[in-house]
């Protein structure tokens, strides 16, 4: 175990250093041009998408359609029906157990140290739960250098592991900087927050969410998802045109474990837009807008961003085969569901939204 940790801190180290010197995380690939654009459903056509889409307004659907194969093999279409990976919009209901945990007393206060109910959790008397939920504890991320290990070692980790691994290497290298300073985004923070839903509730992460969320909001298709792909329900992800194999959704954990649908990401989206917060919760997991076009605010969960002179509250995900987007945009009533069933589209992402809220919104 120790050779283990030592070996994974290095890789941890190495991404921090890679991660700081790189100026963009956008995807390489450059997209098409579309022409003039008439539609939102000829635009999503004309650029390639592949996947499920609802772009809704008020109680009107633009669209609400599958682009491309869902199972190139089978030659199956995609479906707004069909279940996809969310990758980190798992995030936004991590961020609402967090918030539920307060609602029944299990923690005091979002502002409460790490400390508190780990006193071995190095420098956890810096760390607060909402710099976890923010992103702002300092705590470097183990996604990338786990994945790396995986793939070279063919090994197989649990959640519990994966969080020794994160303790030992802020023993090792400390914190990249003071808790609340700077905003750095890491999977580590919702690894952290999934493990003590779990030690407070004495339940785990999703039946603590199917006990506050999916029960409540009736949502029927949204679960961890199974390491391999199976089943006519489920969609086959894709990287570079090739079938992903199985994945260990354990390393994703409350950072991006989580598969759903439209219509169930509709009822959240609904919900987050209604009244599932109270005014003060909203203002703990929607940031105020900076103001600015472009310019991305961190909350809970969810980043807020000024586009076209409204505001939207949005995350996405990006996971083994699939790439997600969740987009909430409150003076338009509007919603914007992205389920991708291929990698590392992030700058198609980005650009799906810029078109739409300039032309639909």
């Amino acid at each position: 175990m120790t050779t283990l940790i030592k070996k994974i801190t290095l890789l941890m180290t190495v991404a921090l250093i890679a991660a700081m010197s790189a100026c963009s995380d956008d995807d390489s690939n450059p997209q098409p041009n579309p022409t003039e654009y008439t539609s939102a459903e000829a635009y999503l056509e004309e650029i390639g998408f592949s996947g499920s889409v609802l772009i809704r307004q008020g109680d009107t659907d633009l669209v609400r359609k599958g682009f491309g194969m869902a199972d190139l093999a089978n030659g199956t279409s995609n479906d707004p029906s069909l279940i996809y990976r969310i990758g980190s919009v798992t995030k936004s209901f991590t961020s609402a157990a967090i918030v539920n945990l307060k609602k029944d007393g299990l923690i005091e206060s979002f502002d409460q140290p790490l400390s508190d109910f780990d006193d071995e959790f190095p420098q956890g008397d810096q760390i607060t739960i909402r710099h976890l939920m923010t992103h702002h504890s300092g705590i470097p991320d183990y996604v990338g250098p786990i994945e790396a290990y995986v793939e070279e070692n063919n090994y197989f980790f649990d959640t519990e592991e994966i969080f020794d691994i994160v303790m030992e290497s802020i023993v090792e290298d400390g914190l990249i900087f003071t808790p609340g300073e700077v905003f750095s985004y890491s999977n580590s923070n919702y690894l952290i927050m999934g493990i003590l839903i779990e030690e407070l509730t004495g339940k785990t992460y999703q039946e603590y969410l199917q006990e506050k969320v999916y029960a409540p909001l009736n949502l029927l298709h949204t679960a961890k998802g199974p390491d391999a792909i199976t089943g006519t329900e489920r969609v086959r992800g894709y990287s570079d045109g090739l079938e992903v194999g199985a994945y260990q959704m354990q390393i994703a954990y409350s950072a991006g474990e989580i598969e759903s649908t439209i219509a169930d990401l509709e009822k959240w989206g609904d919900a987050m837009l209604g009244n599932y917060y109270t005014a003060e919760e909203k203002e703990v997991v929607f940031a105020a807008p900076t103001g600015q076009d472009g310019l991305n605010a961190p909350g809970a969960g969810w980043f807020t961003l000024n586009i076209e002179d409204q505001v939207i509250y949005h995350h996405g995900g990006n996971i083994d085969g699939f790439t997600s987007f969740l987009a909430l945009i409150p003076e338009s009533d509007g919603l914007i569901i992205l389920l991708s069933n291929e990698q590392d589209k992030d700058e198609q992402r980005n650009q799906i939204l810029e078109t739409i809220m300039k032309n639909e919104f």
